[in-house]
């Protein structure tokens, strides 16, 4: 995944040399190495909002990242400082996370990737498109790599694991007639699997219960007394309380199963649209105090939270459809920080 990283270095509109590439690449693995090892979920997110601003606007990342790329940086160039060359800390800081997120993604739907994963694709889809095409492009890759990652391991997350044929009990009898048996290594795979497949089957049968309702809860109103933007934005809210998992294709589509016009609304559209309605949505919204430490991450629900729209990007026009299907992307995050457990 790192072998763009000779192309990503022309950004800053240098012909790099091979010892540049080559330091860049062992740091960009340090790098990688390093955050794929962060436990703590407020850590992760708060990282991949860095990455994410490195990446966007005007390419200066804040104090902290450009410190740490540039520390990772000089163990294999020591010349190297990041104020110089600022738009390299988005190169390497983007490359790493791409390296990070190249593996398969787990079986549980809930890891440090997935969080990364999630946390970026959130924050990355809510920037502006840059003018700059060679930075737009390494933006992109990050994006495009965050996303697929993310569904990925949301559908791997829901599959059903094979429950084992039932083995023959082996009972032992040893010296002073002490007696030793294979019970609890011949049953705990089968318990496992079928807790497993249980809780999976109670998700999809809460979420499809959930679907065919015909008003919101959050809201106390039928649907058809709701605006599109508001109907669609609420039940991506209402639609992440019955996921076990982070949300997958199939969860998008049953949010946005009304849409009818989709209409178009910028941030602070939104929020006059939402009105009065703003209170109850917010009520519905998970570890509001991660949400408004991470706005660029969780820009629409900061602002259902917090009535402030002012984030890079609010200024962009996004159809209602979108603002739903980031509502579900951005609640689902948040109920899932606020458990705070990852397995690996």
């Amino acid at each position: 995944m790192t072998d763009n990283i000779p192309v990503h270095l022309r950004i800053t509109g240098l012909i790099p040399s091979n010892d540049d590439v080559d330091s860049r690449r062992l740091a960009v693995a340090d790098l990688a190495k390093t955050w794929g090892e962060v436990k703590k979920v407020g850590s992760i997110v708060s990282k991949a909002a860095a990455i994410a601003a490195s990446l966007g606007g005007d390419g200066r990342p804040d104090g902290e990242l450009g410190t740490e790329v540039q520390g990772a940086v000089q163990k294999y160039a020591s010349a190297f400082l990041y104020e110089d060359r600022p738009l390299e800390v988005g190169v390497c800081a983007g490359l790493a996370a791409v390296a990070m997120l190249a593996p398969d993604p787990a079986t549980n739907g809930w890891t440090i990737q997935d969080v990364y994963s999630n946390a970026l694709w959130s924050a990355l889809a809510f920037q502006p498109v840059l003018e700059d095409g060679k930075r737009e492009n390494l933006r992109r890759e990050v994006l495009d790599r965050a996303r697929r990652h993310s569904l990925d391991s949301a559908e791997r997350a829901r599959e059903r694991d094979a429950v084992p044929d039932p083995v023959d009990l082996v009972v032992m009898i040893g010296e002073e007639d002490k007696v030793t048996t294979n019970f609890k290594k011949a049953a705990l795979d089968a318990i496992e699997a079928l807790r497993r497949n249980s809780a999976l089957d109670r998700e999809e049968l809460d979420f499809l219960w959930w679907s065919q309702l015909s008003r919101s809860r959050l809201l106390d109103r039928p649907l058809s007394a709701l605006s599109e933007a508001v109907k669609l934005v609420g039940a991506g809210i209402e639609a992440s309380n019955h996921l076990r998992r982070l949300p997958a294709e199939v969860h998008r589509d049953l949010v946005l199963r009304t849409v009818d016009a989709d209409p178009e609304f910028d941030l602070p559209e939104l929020l006059a649209e939402i009105g009065g309605d703003r209170a109850p949505l917010a009520a519905g919204v998970h570890a509001s105090s991660n949400v408004t430490a991470h706005p660029t991450v969780f820009p629409l629900l900061n602002a259902i939270v917090t009535g402030n729209a002012d984030v890079v990007g609010s200024e962009i026009k996004r159809k209602a459809s979108t603002w739903g299907a980031r509502a579900l992307l951005e609640s689902a995050l948040s109920r899932n920080m606020a458990t705070g457990i990852i397995k690996q």
